[in-house]
């Protein structure tokens, strides 16, 4: 239900909500020290990314994985 209640560590979170919403999920990770998070296709805050980055994370925006493995041949 939030990424405090996950036991294990956690490096990249995969953000795959409404992009009003999207932003609660980033501060999540950055709270929980995740390296990373990824912003669906489609899912955009700016605000939320700046705050990332400002914390350390790597940000993906308004990218697919699906797509991007297969744009790299994986």
């Amino acid at each position: 239900s939030t990424l405090v209640a996950v036991p294990e560590s956690i490096d990249v979170v995969d953000v795959f909500v409404r992009s009003d919403v999207a932003g609660d999920v980033i501060d999540e990770a950055i709270a929980i020290g995740a390296k990373a998070v990824w912003l669906q296709l489609g899912v955009i805050d700016d605000a939320a990314a700046t705050r990332a980055l400002d914390a350390g994370l790597a940000v993906v925006m308004d990218r697919c994985p699906a797509i991007e493995r297969r744009s790299l041949g994986l």
